[in-house]
């Protein structure tokens, strides 16, 4: 349905658009290196259409903090890492926990994101309009 309006001289009413409205603060959490269960195959590709697929949230995608096997993605040769990169570059915060690249040794071959710490994390669910787990 089209909406007309004729003002006729008189003051029309001022609309407002989607990009009027201030950007909420999204955060998405990724717990893993893979998308659901069952085939890994299809999990790690379904994760990394997902995370293609984030741009499309815009501006209100605040941050992607990346927890347990989802530190994977961060480190070189990781399929994810273009993808990962292009978000931080966009101006999305990447938060990688440091405890789980520890746990994986896996800190010197972090090549994107800012490792952080549970306080952060924490945090940053404080702060967000919503918390999306993936």
């Amino acid at each position: 349905m089209t909406t007309e309006f004729n003002c006729q001289g008189a003051a029309c009413p001022d609309l407002k658009t989607k990009s009027d409205h201030p950007a909420k603060k999204i955060m998405v959490m990724v717990t893993s290196d893979r998308l659901g269960h069952g085939d890994d195959g299809l999990g790690t590709g379904l994760l990394l259409n997902f995370l293609k697929t984030m741009k499309e949230m815009g501006p209100d995608l605040w941050r992607l903090v990346l927890v347990n096997n989802g530190v994977k993605l961060t480190t070189a040769g990781a399929e994810a890492l273009p993808v990962l990169q292009e978000l931080a570059a966009s101006g999305v915060a990447i938060l990688v926990c440091g405890t789980c690249l520890n746990h994986f040794n896996l800190l010197e071959k972090k090549q994107v994101g800012e490792t952080t710490n549970m306080l952060d994390i924490v945090t940053g669910m404080q702060l967000a309009d919503s918390v999306i787990n993936v």
